[in-house]
C-alpha cells in the first residue's frame, strides 16, 4: 500500500501492533454509513456484549443497515438487539451471500461437464451467465425477504431463516420423493436443471450430463431448483401449508400447471385484443395461475 495516496485526512493502521489492531477491531463501530458490508473478519465480531459499540451516544446505529457479506459477522442474539433497541435493518448471512454457494455449484458442474480448454474458451461468456443468474436470484431473494417481512412480526433475520427453512424443507422432501418418480416423470423435471445452468455450459455440454454427472447430484439440483422457484414464487406460507408427505405431489403438479400457463400465455399473442388488456392477462396469469389452477391457497 502507498501511504502518498491518502488525503490530508487519511491515516494508515498496521495490524501487527496493539493500537493498529485496535482500531482495526473496532473499525466498524467508529465509521458512520449509509450501509456497513462486512465481507470478512472473524465470526461474532458483533455480539450481545459488545453490540451498543454500534451505537452512538444519541443511541442511533452508525449505520442503520448491515447487509452480512460474512457469515457469522452478528450473533443472533446481538441482531435482535440492534433491531429492538435501534431499528438497525439487517440481511442475514443466509440471504445475503448466497451468491457464494450457488457459485460453488456452478463450478462444480463445469468440472464435470467441460474438458479444460472448453471451459478456458468459453470462460468470459459463462462467468458472464452466472453473474447474470446471480443478480437475478437476489433480486428474488430480496423481493421475497421484504414481502414475508411485511406479513410476519419480527426482524429480518427471522424472516431470512424463516425463507431457508422452508426451502430446505421442500428441497428435503422432493429429493425423498424423486426417488420414486417414474423415468417419465423424471425427464419432464430435466429442464428444470438445464435452466438452472449457465446458458453456454448448457448448450455446450447437456447432452453429457448422463454419463458425466451422478444422478444423485441431477436429483439434488432439480429438487433444489424447484422448491426454490415455488418459495420465492409463492411464498414460504403457501409452502409451509402443505403436509409433507403431500408437498412433492403438489410441487410435481405445480410444474405441470406452470408448463400450462406458458401454453397459455403463447395463446394470447395470436388474439384479436388490445395489447393492454393482453399485458394485464399476463400479469394475472404470472401472478397465480399455477397456484389457481392446483386450486390450493
Amino acid at each position: 500500500f502507498d501511504p502518498s495516496k491518502l488525503n490530508s485526512d487519511g491515516i494508515v493502521h498496521l495490524a501487527d501492533n496493539d493500537e493498529g489492531a485496535k482500531a482495526r477491531n473496532n473499525m466498524h463501530n467508529r465509521l458512520e454509513a449509509d450501509a456497513f458490508v462486512p465481507a470478512g473478519g472473524r465470526p461474532n465480531t458483533i455480539d450481545i456484549h459488545n453490540y451498543k459499540h454500534f451505537l452512538k451516544p444519541d443511541g442511533t446505529p452508525s449505520s442503520p443497515l448491515i447487509v452480512e457479506g460474512a457469515n457469522l459477522f452478528v450473533t443472533a442474539e446481538a441482531r435482535q438487539k440492534l433491531f429492538e433497541e435501534s431499528g438497525v435493518i439487517i440481511v442475514k448471512d443466509s440471504s445475503a451471500n448466497k451468491g457464494g454457494v450457488i457459485t460453488s455449484s456452478y463450478e462444480i458442474i463445469a468440472a464435470m461437464l467441460l474438458s479444460e480448454d472448453e471451459f478456458y474458451d468459453n470462460k468470459e461468456a459463462i462467468v458472464g451467465e452466472v453473474l447474470d443468474k446471480l443478480r437475478s436470484l437476489a433480486h428474488m431473494e430480496a423481493e421475497l425477504l421484504f414481502r414475508e417481512f411485511d406479513n410476519y412480526q419480527g426482524s429480518l433475520p427471522f424472516v431470512s431463516q424463516i425463507i431457508s427453512n422452508s426451502i430446505n424443507s421442500a428441497t428435503d422432501a422432493l429429493t425423498e420423493a424423486l426417488d420414486t418418480v417414474t423415468y417419465d416423470e423424471k425427464e419432464k423435471l430435466l429442464p428444470l436443471f438445464r435452466d438452472h445452468l449457465p446458458a453456454t455450459l448448457a448448450n455446450l455440454s447437456f447432452d453429457r450430463h448422463v454419463e458425466r454427472v451422478p444422478e444423485q447430484y441431477i436429483k439434488n439440483a432439480i429438487a433444489s431448483c424447484l422448491a426454490s422457484k415455488m418459495v420465492y414464487k409463492e411464498g414460504t406460507k403457501f409452502i409451509d401449508s402443505q403436509p409433507k408427505d403431500k408437498l412433492a405431489k403438489v410441487a410435481l403438479k405445480y410444474i405441470e400447471k406452470e408448463n400450462e400457463i406458458a401454453k397459455l400465455k403463447e395463446a394470447l399473442i395470436d388474439t384479436s385484443m388490445p395489447e393492454k388488456e393482453k399485458e394485464a392477462i399476463v400479469k394475472l396469469l404470472d401472478a397465480g395461475g399455477a397456484r389457481t389452477a392446483l386450486n390450493l391457497f
